[in-house]
């Protein structure tokens, strides 16, 4: 618990906050909590009372009032756009609540949902899955806002800053494969390519298939105004990506093409652009996750995959697509 419990300010027996929680939010008598060991940055639990079950995410301390307020506001945005996501709980301080113990940290309660995030199926989505996974991908593009920027060390966007102050930790035979990629991207010219709101993380740790079938989208936390095929690239790069079945990416690279634009209209650029921005995604993975292990100690389950997901997802795109 103490390895997750770091990332917030409050330290010591969590109960005392969850049974003030529980009277605030109205949600029942406190009976029980479990920590949810999935992601790099916020505390999340599951809260048990007599009323059922709760998510509860407790932001890093490293997030000001201000980035928290905009992650509430982008919540309620894209439930307002009718995006599937689990509904928000307010309390008598709001949706946003800070605790008044003595040791501030602001937290969220929402809606638990029975059913698991893809990286614990271990597996991709099915056919009818990803025609929905894309469709609300493209719904969420669509949504009319441009909220203050916030720097995500694993975006896309990042990787001319990430890559400086990391490549010394690569391999040489990560690097080998990296470089080349740094320097097309140094030669891009961002401004010029379609720009709007992209949820940024759409990965199998933040799309989740519920008992009865239904999928979810979670953790707009690195919401941002980005480069529209930056969506695509990161569901192809992981969500949509299995190195078990490699044989079926390519029909579902074509497939995810397909259906993204029965809604969003991708321009000649853009499509040209995405094999490379692709590969650019499974960069990131393999640039920040070994950072993780090498310079943190990070040897998670989750780091792993991710690390391992990356340079396969690179050997299978120079050998699918040729080299870049």
């Amino acid at each position: 618990m103490h390895i997750f419990q770091k990332r917030i300010n409050y330290q010591g027996d969590l109960e005392p906050l969850l049974e003030k929680v529980c009277i605030d939010f109205s949600i029942g008598e406190y009976k029980s909590y479990k920590i949810v060991p999935i992601g790099y940055e916020d505390f999340n639990i599951f809260l048990y009372t007599n009323k059922g079950i709760f998510f509860i995410k407790i932001f890093g301390s490293f997030r000001d009032e201000k980035e928290c307020s905009r992650y509430v506001d982008i919540i309620k945005t894209a439930l307002d756009s009718n995006i599937s996501h689990p509904k928000l709980y307010q309390s008598n301080k709001g949706y946003l609540y800070e605790t008044d113990t003595g040791q501030k940290d602001r937290l969220i309660v929402m809606e638990y949902v029975d059913g698991n995030i893809f990286y614990e199926l271990k597996t991709t989505p099915t056919v009818d899955e990803i025609k929905f996974i894309v469709k609300q991908a493209a719904l969420i593009n669509q949504i009319n806002i441009k909220p203050e920027f916030i720097y995500d060390h694993w975006a896309i966007t990042s990787l001319p800053t990430e890559y400086e102050e990391k490549k010394q930790y690569l391999s040489d035979s990560d690097k080998e494969l990296i470089q080349p990629l740094v320097d097309w991207f140094n030669t891009l010219k961002l401004e010029n390519i379609p720009h709007c709101f992209v949820h940024g993380d759409i990965t199998k740790t933040n799309a989740m298939r519920a008992v009865d079938g239904k999928i979810y989208i979670l953790d707009f936390a690195v919401s941002n105004w980005f480069p529209r095929i930056q969506e695509l690239s990161v569901m192809l790069c992981d969500l949509f990506f299995d190195p078990d079945k490699k044989t079926d990416f390519e029909s579902t690279y074509n497939l995810v093409l397909s259906e993204y634009q029965k809604y969003i209209n991708l321009t000649e650029q853009e499509i040209k652009l995405l094999p490379n921005y692709l590969r650019l995604a499974h960069v990131m993975h393999v640039l920040l996750a070994n950072y993780e292990k090498v310079v943190n100690g990070n040897t998670s389950v989750e780091n792993e995959y991710f690390l391992n997901m990356g340079r396969q997802g690179l050997h299978y795109m120079n050998e699918q697509f040729g080299s870049h």
